[in-house]
Order: C-alpha cells, then sequence, then structure tokens
C-alpha cells in the first residue's frame, strides 16, 4: 500500500529536525484512489462534535449529515466556539466498526489491518525513530463547508499518543479552500507552520503540539477527505 517510490531517510530527518512533516506520494496511486472513492462514495458517516457539547433541548450529539439537524447542530459549535476548544466535522469510526464487524464491505477495513500490521509498524518506528509504537489508531473524516477543529495538542490523559498523522485524500485542493493544518506557537498564538491537504500525502507529528485545522470555505469544490489519527505506544 505504501509507495515503492518511498525514500525514508530524508523524511525521518525532517521530522527529527522539526518534529512535523508531510511526505508527498505516500501511497500507491491505486491504493489512494481506490479510499479516496471508498470515502466520497461508500462510507456512512456521521456527525461528531464535543460529546460534552451542552445542546438546546431536543438536539442529539449527531445528525445525519447534510439534514436540517446537522445544520442545527453545527451553528450551535460555532457560537461555542467563540469561547475555545470546539470541532464539528463528519467522521466513520474505523477501528470500532473492524472490531464489531459492521459495513465488512468496506475497503477501510483493510487500512485498519494494514495499519497494525508488523510491517507496517516496523515503518512506524523507523520514521519516527520511537521503538515504542506498539498500535495505530484509525478514524476516516470528511470535512464539509463550515466544519472545522479548533486548536490542542491532542494530548489525552488515557492515550500515550506519540505522533499524530493524517493521509490526505483529497484530489486537487486548493488553499483557498480553508481545512489548513495550521501549527501554532503556544506562547505568540500565531501560525509556524501550514500544511495544505494535498492528494495522497502523509502529514505526520510529534504530539504534543499545538494544532488547527481551519474552517473549510463555503466555495470548496469538494469535501476534505482523510484517514487520520495516532501512532500509540500504548
Amino acid at each position: 500500500m505504501i509507495s515503492n517510490e518511498l525514500q525514508l531517510e530524508p523524511w525521518r530527518a525532517r521530522l527529527r529536525a522539526h518534529g512535523r512533516v508531510q511526505i508527498p506520494g505516500f501511497l500507491q496511486e491505486d491504493a489512494a484512489l481506490r479510499l479516496h472513492q471508498c470515502l466520497r462514495d461508500e462510507v456512512p458517516w456521521e456527525t461528531a462534535q464535543r460529546t460534552d457539547a451542552l445542546l438546546a433541548d431536543g438536539q442529539a450529539h449527531g445528525a445525519a449529515p447534510g439534514t436540517p439537524e446537522d445544520a442545527a447542530l453545527l451553528e450551535a459549535a460555532c457560537l461555542r466556539a467563540r469561547a475555545g476548544f470546539e470541532f464539528y466535522f463528519d467522521r466513520y469510526r474505523m477501528i470500532d466498526a473492524r472490531r464489531d464487524g459492521v459495513d465488512p464491505q468496506l475497503v477501510l477495513h483493510v487500512v485498519v489491518d494494514f495499519l497494525n500490521s508488523p510491517e507496517f509498524l516496523d515503518f512506524a518506528r523507523q520514521l519516527t525513530g520511537d521503538p515504542a509504537i506498539r498500535m495505530v489508531s484509525a478514524i476516516g473524516v470528511r470535512y464539509r463547508p463550515g466544519h472545522f477543529l479548533r486548536a490542542h495538542n491532542d494530548r489525552v490523559g488515557n492515550e500515550d499518543r506519540a505522533f499524530a498523522y493524517v493521509m490526505n485524500l483529497s484530489r486537487e485542493w486548493l488553499p483557498d479552500w480553508g481545512g489548513l493544518l495550521h501549527f501554532l506557537d503556544p506562547a505568540e498564538r500565531r501560525v509556524v507552520d501550514t500544511f495544505t491537504p494535498l492528494w495522497n500525502t502523509l502529514s505526520l507529528f510529534r504530539v504534543p503540539q499545538p494544532h488547527e485545522v481551519s474552517l473549510v470555505a463555503p466555495w470548496a469544490g469538494s469535501p476534505r477527505y482523510s484517514i487520520t489519527g495516532w501512532f500509540r505506544r500504548g
């Protein structure tokens, strides 16, 4: 699944020096195209927001994408975002689906097995220089216009997350469509680096590290698709 043309050492050196790297041409082209098709046409998406979000009476924590309920939840999330950390996007919980045997026809199950294979875990350890990586989590993500992920650092108390990754699977994405992965200086409150979600790239960065995904613009020509998660030590 990983491109046979990939040269590991230059990207490993850049990751070691800067704590983040974006690797072009990460997957074999046929594999990337198949995953894009699956995310675009086959995945039964659900909306995702903070599970502790305070909702209006009668509102659920999720809605079918594209419904009036979805629009109302997004509007409420945007209002809450003025006060701090919030997010709103569509997701498919790949690890849960693989474990529970849900949607067995999806090629995403093959991806979960691949990411947690001895071969890929060895690749992850070599790329990052972290011999303690033991597993890889994964979710499918779709950002539609108006979707966003406010600043955070990916640190969670009950998970030993070593590195975060994003396999970008949007074709012909333009920077002014938004959905940019911004890295932030925690002291100066400014953007210090930006990764555009270019086709078939792997964005990888050390945890913890402040970052955000900028709002997807209303004129974006397509949704922003990715598979994302963490290289975990346990």
